[in-house]
């Protein structure tokens, strides 16, 4: 009698099917206890998708997921993974690159079948499309890269493709800088005799953020001990359907019953329409020292100002007590920057008002830049710096860490004098 070898658990199984038509390769996934199987028109072709699922099992701890699609996939990580943890500006840019570039592109195809070439494609959509390469690196490094690596944590491929994908070079591009101490002396004398230049003042003596300005709260303002507490930044969250979509309209703005769209959780105040207040970008709340006679100008300003509408306590604002949007923010830098002399009446547009050919101005992020610059430049601890400024990530300030407020303010004290002939009242 001929006895067959019994196979050892895991080594799965192969047999016909509809009539010897087929072959169907057999193998019970350990991660969910259930059988998978692939067919194939050969015994050698079944053996092959056996071998594969076992290799899988043994790499990754059970079969890869043959059956999501990129766009199917797209939706769940941004979902999933990016609409909890980011924030909703952030989360809104991300699907956007996945809804215009990856899931056109790619979207159809399975991600445990992606190939490096499948992201070269989606490169050169973006470049078709006369978009820089440094959009290019941002939908590859920022979106693709991160989603296809999320992916094969789930187990649905067995490799981040976009990972073994080089992006094509960055062009160059306008790299922001900081103001010379002179361009700053004359831009803070300048502001002095502005309605409210005392924001400016804050932009290029305290590092804020342009958002971090603009959502600055009276409350946030200690006169008394000269610090402000920067809790939160202005941004704009997009709407999305209440209705679950059975209103008529397609835009989420027009929903009878729209809604902010955040994660759970997420802290917010919602000023105006899209307009909120939400935490600063390094996601936690910091007490910057100011100098002096910034302290002595802001008092003057909330005293010249206290009749004026405010239905949000913002420290700057318009007449009618609304905010200042980034754009006309921006605007009144520009505007700053040549009355000071700093840039030509032709640099004053917004970009797409601009001459071809003009030189790029500085923007208002150079304030900031200038803030951390000046304290370098005075021998303050990079650690120092990365508190006053709040840097997000370690890198940035050269592995800074938590210190001590007083060493904060005496380094805030440095700027005060380096920059006292400018700051004189």
């Amino acid at each position: 009698m001929v006895q067959r070898r019994r196979r050892a658990k895991g080594d799965g199984g192969l047999y016909q099917i509809r009539d010897g038509k087929l072959w169907r390769a057999v193998v019970t996934d350990p991660s969910t206890g259930k059988p998978i199987s692939r067919t194939s028109r050969t015994q050698a072709g079944a053996r092959a998708k056996l071998d594969e699922l076992k290799k899988q099992i043994r790499e990754h701890g059970g079969a890869l997921d043959t059956a999501t699609t990129v766009s199917e996939w797209g939706e769940t990580w941004l979902a999933t993974v990016i609409k909890p943890k980011k924030k909703p500006s952030t989360t809104s840019s991300y699907e956007t690159i996945v809804r215009k570039w990856i899931s056109p592109t790619v979207g159809r195809k399975k991600v445990a079948s992606l190939k490096p070439s499948d992201v070269r494609l989606i490169h050169r959509a973006v470049l078709d499309a006369g978009r820089s390469t440094s959009t290019v690196t941002k939908v590859h490094k920022s979106v693709l890269s991160p989603m296809l690596e999320a992916a094969r944590k789930e187990g649905l491929c067995a490799r981040n493709v976009a990972a073994d994908v080089d992006v094509p070079t960055v062009q160059p591009v306008r790299k922001r800088g900081a103001l010379t101490n002179d361009t700053a002396f004359r831009v803070l004398k300048t502001a002095a005799d502005m309605e409210d230049g005392t924001r400016w003042w804050a932009a290029i003596l305290a590092g804020l953020r342009q958002g971090e300005r603009l959502a600055a709260r009276i409350e946030d303002l200690d006169i008394a001990n000269g610090v402000l507490h920067v809790q939160w930044s202005l941004d704009e969250i997009t709407f999305e359907h209440g209705c679950n979509n059975t209103c008529k309209y397609k835009r989420a703005g027009s929903c009878p019953e729209r809604r902010l769209k955040v994660p759970d959780g997420f802290e917010y105040i919602q000023l105006e329409g899209r307009l909120c207040l939400v935490r600063p970008k390094s996601g936690r709340v910091r007490t910057v020292p100011l100098v002096k006679p910034l302290v002595i100008a802001l008092e003057r300003h909330l005293e010249a100002t206290k009749d004026r509408d405010n239905p949000h306590g913002l420290i700057w604002r318009h007449t009618d007590g609304s905010p200042w949007l980034p754009y006309e923010d921006e605007q009144a830098w520009r505007d700053l920057l040549h009355t000071a002399g700093v840039i030509t009446k032709e640099q004053t547009p917004p970009p797409r008002g601009r001459k071809p050919g003009t030189p790029e101005p500085p923007d208002s992020h150079w304030a900031r830049h200038t803030t951390a610059t000046v304290l370098m430049e005075l021998g303050v601890d990079p650690k120092i710096v990365g508190e006053i400024v709040g840097h997000v990530s370690v890198e940035t300030t050269q592995g800074y860490q938590w210190v001590s407020s007083d060493a904060a303010r005496a380094a805030m004290d440095k700027v005060g004098i380096h920059f006292a002939g400018a700051l004189e009242a």
